[in-house]
């Protein structure tokens, strides 16, 4: 298959992560989930649900800006491309 059907078919889902454990990345959602499990217990059922919309809101906000960045790197790539494929070549090959 080509990236465009495979992208087509749902085999490269750009918005999916993956990520090693003890990387930068894997530590601080690390500390994030710790932290979260201190906070849950001490908050009361009115502010569990407060916390819950907050953290809602903080993903759908993530998700557009990941997919404002999918997208202006895909028009950079772009543009990249056409300029690499017109731009007149010094050398003779």
């Amino acid at each position: 298959m080509t990236t465009l059907e495979d992208l087509y078919y749902g085999n490269i889902i750009p918005n999916e992560h993956s990520f090693q454990r003890g990387s930068a990345y894997s530590e601080v959602l690390g500390y994030i989930v710790r932290h979260q499990d201190d906070l849950i217990p001490t908050l009361t059922e009115q502010q569990k649900e407060i916390f819950e919309k907050l953290k809602d809101c903080e993903s759908e906000l993530h998700g557009m800006n990941e997919l404002e960045a999918f997208i202006s790197g895909f028009k950079l790539a772009t543009r990249i491309m056409i300029e690499v494929m017109h731009e007149p070549s010094d050398k003779e090959d």
